[in-house]
């Protein structure tokens, strides 16, 4: 059994929307969670100094297509999720394994889709690129469907199903049965909005299909890469209680409209951050801190209510064991800071400038999978230390 202690820490962000800053500047973990939220330990197999830089979970990438392992076809790029740890990103939720070359999308077989979530999702449950948590496995939804595929799906841990080539037509019966069905074995549906994506195919979702289905998350509402009309993002907000979802790869000009309207509707516990990358955009390991920072800078919206929308909220959305810094939870955090030459006094106030962060350490149930610094990000001005490491 390991035990960790994170000492002087400047700021503790909790991941909690409601009460989004822990009063404390220490952190206890024992056996791969977090056991004390302020502690009067002083030692641990592992003691890490956080030189004043700001503790917070570790980001949750809500919007991620995942292909071969770290290969994504969609770039031809590999070890990609690796570099996306080091952009904060401890946990990402698939949005589908749609950039398979030769998957046939045009003639979709409920069949092919339904094998590709299974035989995804065990590949991934077998696979943790430098610790990454990968939620793979979303189930594209296509015509055809029967309740027992939801059911054998959800068996294998599936959480997640998603309409993108579903043809909505004038009957949204059956699309409306998927969700009861998706709900029946504890799974979140989820739609693609907006215009046509890279693909070419997906199929358009504005506000009457959304509020025709009612799904669970509106997938990246300010564009994927193009969003639905301002007008009909509006009547979404009004008229579905789930959660909307925000993406580093959308239209940044309607993300600031939309924003504004969630925060005078008073909805921003309901908004939960992505990248929906790999993609058309590229694989952008800064992708969650640069809508995080979008987000944090926005009028009326906090920079620590920004970190919760990037981690307790996806983790919430999906049924998700971490995105917190609480007792009993699995102890995946970041430890960051201002970067030098960055406005502000502090990494929250950088953050609300729409800086980014510089990350020194990230840790995955406890265990440290970066050290010294990101590779990703421009170095905190001061950095975090290990004391003292078990085995050391």
């Amino acid at each position: 059994m390991s035990t960790v202690l994170i000492h002087s820490i400047g700021t503790l962000i909790t991941g909690d929307l409601n009460d989004p800053v822990a009063r404390a500047d220490a952190v206890f973990i024992d056996n791969g969670r977090f056991a004390e939220i302020g502690t009067a330990r002083t030692t641990a197999d592992t003691v890490i100094n956080a030189r004043g830089n700001m503790v917070m979970p570790g980001l949750i990438d809500s919007h991620v297509h995942l292909s071969l392992g770290e290969f994504t076809a969609a770039q031809n790029s590999t070890s990609w999720i690796t570099n996306y740890l080091h952009g904060g990103i401890t946990r990402m939720v698939s949005a589908g394994e749609l950039h398979l070359p030769g998957l046939p999308l045009t003639d979709p077989d409920p069949l092919v889709f339904k094998s590709l979530a299974i035989l995804s999702r065990a590949c991934y449950d077998h696979f943790h690129p430098s610790g990454v948590k990968v939620e793979a496995g979303t189930l594209l939804l296509v015509p055809g469907f029967e309740a027992s595929d939801f059911a054998e799906v959800a068996g294998y841990g599936r959480k997640v199903v998603k309409f993108i080539f579903y043809p909505y037509g004038d009957d949204l019966g059956e699309a409306r049965r998927y969700v009861d069905w998706a709900h029946q074995n504890n799974m979140m549906a989820k739609i693609h909005s907006g215009g046509v994506s890279r693909s070419g195919v997906s199929r358009l979702a504005g506000a009457d299909v959304i509020l025709g289905i009612q799904p669970d998350i509106v997938g990246h509402m300010n564009g994927g890469p193009i969003p639905m009309p301002v007008a009909d993002m509006e009547k979404v907000l009004e008229g579905l209680d789930g959660y909307f979802e925000i993406v580093y790869s959308g239209n940044h000009v309607v993300t600031l409209k939309l924003l504004d309207m969630i925060v005078k509707k008073n909805l921003t516990d309901r908004v939960i951050l992505g990248t929906d990358t790999p993609s058309g955009t590229g694989v952008t390991p800064r992708g969650m801190l640069r809508i995080l920072a979008i987000v944090a800078s926005s009028p009326g919206i906090a920079p620590e209510q920004a970190i919760c929308m990037a981690t307790g909220g996806p983790a919430l959305a999906h049924n998700l064991d971490s995105g917190f810094v609480r007792e009993g939870k699995p102890a995946d955090c970041l430890i960051a800071g201002k970067i030098r030459g960055s406005s502000g006094d502090t990494p929250l106030e950088a953050l609300k400038e729409g800086n980014l962060l510089g990350i020194s350490m990230v840790l995955i149930d406890g265990r440290v999978v970066v050290r010294d610094r990101s590779q990703q990000t421009p170095p905190p001005e001061t950095g975090a230390v290990i004391e003292r490491e078990a085995g050391g």
